[in-house]
């Protein structure tokens, strides 16, 4: 085995699904290639004793606060995931700034998460620095529109995701659609698509009784994304328009045909939730606690509606990997253009992609009558995707790129000239 490969990935410590499925899932096999992986979601300081008291700028300015390198030091390759935390944000509101006036002046209490991250970033555009760079990101944040509960902060982040994005040696990312906006400031990408850890998906509960005989439908996400399911809510009608799935879902809840089920409620939302589903579970961040909720929600079938803006073009097949590993024929959005986060599904074999309210409603009607059509459907899925999503074959690919930057630190620079 060539000599190991230690890679720090940068502010990516939680537990989350961007964190786990782009991240920890893989750790142990690529231990096993030779790649040894650090996380961390801070960098903490060295003070001398002196410091005691004195504000950070000052002390900083004095020399007697500085930032422990160790972990920086110790690694071949740093990458850096997604977007940074670099923001000051409201306690109270979605409110996000990074400019010092605005920060003293709103009138709730601000709460400055990462002030390390830019202030260091300098350091990794110079050549002297010599380790090797990766940007990898599952999401195309230069798309996030304002309904999404994190534009304020993406907003104040994007002039620094640029300058990451244009420094890296290596540009990792989830999809085509994400790899060919991002070419404009970095020719060199790889697509390295998710994966899935089969053992995750198993359940000792049994089917719910409630719903009886009728065939289960589950939806999971967070509360916010009720607007691709239900569609966008208009002040004037008081009604949600558009939201084709959801209401090809409610007509068949009307047959008497489906049992609708959610999975991912934000507490407080409950009220959201209500109307639609028969069947609702809180949101869980942990990966594996996730998984077993979703099957043991033993779904029928799994749909995975979306608006369909160039954010949702950008996004992954994560849904249909997750359902097809709990036995669910899935449903998923048909883009009209382009790749899409569902183009790889061979309609009508493993899988139906929809656009329209007729096709939702006929897709998902023909699923809810059949059990011998969900099960054909679904178990054509999840052989698929065992064969072509494995986490242990996409760990070969996350190891290639990692040894790849480690043998060629400040090529980002050398392209651009610097």
């Amino acid at each position: 085995m060539a000599d190991t490969v230690k890679v720090l990935v940068w502010g990516t410590a939680e537990q989350g699904p961007c964190a786990y499925f782009r991240g920890h899932i893989f750790d142990e096999e690529l231990k096993k290639l030779g790649i040894e992986m650090r996380h961390i979601d801070k960098v903490d300081f060295v003070a001398h004793q002196s410091a005691q008291g004195m504000p950070q700028n000052e002390a900083m300015l004095k020399g007697l606060l500085k930032i422990d390198t160790r972990d920086i030091d110790w690694a071949d390759v740093i990458m850096f995931r997604r977007y940074y935390n670099t923001s000051a944000k409201c306690s109270t509101c979605h409110y996000a700034t990074k400019d010092p006036v605005k920060f003293k002046s709103h009138e709730h209490e601000m709460i400055i998460r990462d002030g390390i991250t830019e202030m260091v970033w300098p350091a990794f555009e110079s050549r002297a620095h010599n380790k090797g760079i990766i940007y990898e990101t599952d999401d195309n944040h230069f798309f996030v529109r304002p309904w999404n509960g994190y534009y304020p902060d993406v907003q104040e982040e994007l002039p620094l995701i640029k300058r990451m994005v244009e420094r890296a040696d290596l540009v990792t990312v989830s999809t085509g659609p994400i790899k060919n906006y991002y070419h404009q400031f970095n020719d060199n990408i790889r697509v390295i698509r998710n994966a899935i850890d089969p053992s995750l998906y198993t359940t000792s509960a049994p089917r719910p009784e409630v719903g009886g005989n009728k065939a289960r439908s589950v939806y999971y996400g967070s509360t916010v994304r009720m607007r691709d399911y239900a569609g966008e809510w208009d002040p004037t009608s008081k009604k949600w328009i558009n939201g084709y799935c959801g209401k090809g879902i409610e007509d068949l809840r009307r047959e008497e045909k489906l049992w609708n089920v959610f999975i991912g409620v934000n507490p407080g939302t409950e009220h959201v939730i209500a109307p639609f589903f028969d069947e609702a579970y809180h949101y869980v961040e942990n990966i594996r606690q996730f998984a077993e909720t979703l099957a043991a929600s033993h779904p029928d079938i799994g749909v995975a509606p979306l608006v369909g803006d160039l954010f949702d073009q950008n996004k992954s097949e994560l849904h249909w990997l997750e359902y097809s590993m709990v036995g669910a024929a899935f449903v998923g959005q048909k883009f009209k253009y382009g790749e899409a986060p569902y183009s790889m599904i061979n309609n009508g074999v493993d899988g139906f992609v929809a656009s329209t309210r007729t096709e939702w409603y006929m897709y998902l009607k023909r699923l809810a009558e059949s059990k011998d059509l969900r099960e054909q459907i679904a178990g054509a899925a999840k052989e698929r995707v065992l064969r072509e999503y494995n986490y242990k074959d996409r760990a070969q690919e996350w190891a290639e790129a990692f040894r790849w930057a480690a043998a060629h630190p400040n090529y980002g620079l050398r392209e651009r000239g610097v």
